[in-house]
């Protein structure tokens, strides 16, 4: 139970670099204190990817916010998208659970590919009724996404703290 001067700040993580750098930025430029709620939102297709998905995410948190962070509480919400429409489900969540901040990553991705494909970060900046932040990558963290990507000789979890 949360107390009444606690937060909860939802973090949107598809696994992807872009958003696990949003989940680092949080607990990173984030002043967070004694009874915040970090939430990492993930979406799955459908309910047989629960337990997996659970799994990884409790990895992922794990890997990053250790050692230093876990003095704060964490939660996982998972999305259950049915292969589409993941921002409108957590616009849905987010108008329901009211968290003090929404935050996501940036994939990147250049106008045409948002016009045709849409954006989960601009339809929460659109819609979604709490303050939102998209965190974005810099150039120099993209080119060591890039060759950590190109390496993939440790798991990602030790290539902390961006899980690139």
């Amino acid at each position: 139970m949360r107390s009444a001067h606690s937060r909860n700040i939802f973090v949107a993580v598809d696994e992807s670099t872009h958003s696990v750098a949003a989940f680092v930025w949080v607990l990173e430029y984030i002043k967070l204190a004694d009874g915040d709620i970090v939430t990492v939102v993930v979406g799955i297709d459908s309910e047989s990817e629960r337990a997996t998905t659970l799994e990884r995410i409790k990895s992922l948190i794990r890997a990053i916010a250790d050692p230093y962070h876990l003095k704060y509480q964490y939660a996982v919400q998972i999305i259950i998208s049915g292969g589409g429409g993941f921002g409108a489900k957590l616009v849905e969540l987010v108008d329901e659970k009211l968290p003090d901040l929404l935050v996501l990553g940036s994939a990147g991705k250049s106008h045409m590919e948002c016009f045709f494909v849409g954006s989960v970060s601009n339809y929460a900046i659109l819609y979604a009724n709490v303050p939102v932040i998209v965190a974005r990558l810099t150039p120099a963290d993209e080119v060591q996404a890039e060759k950590n990507a190109a390496s993939k000789s440790l798991s990602p979890m030790f290539n902390h703290p961006l899980w690139l």
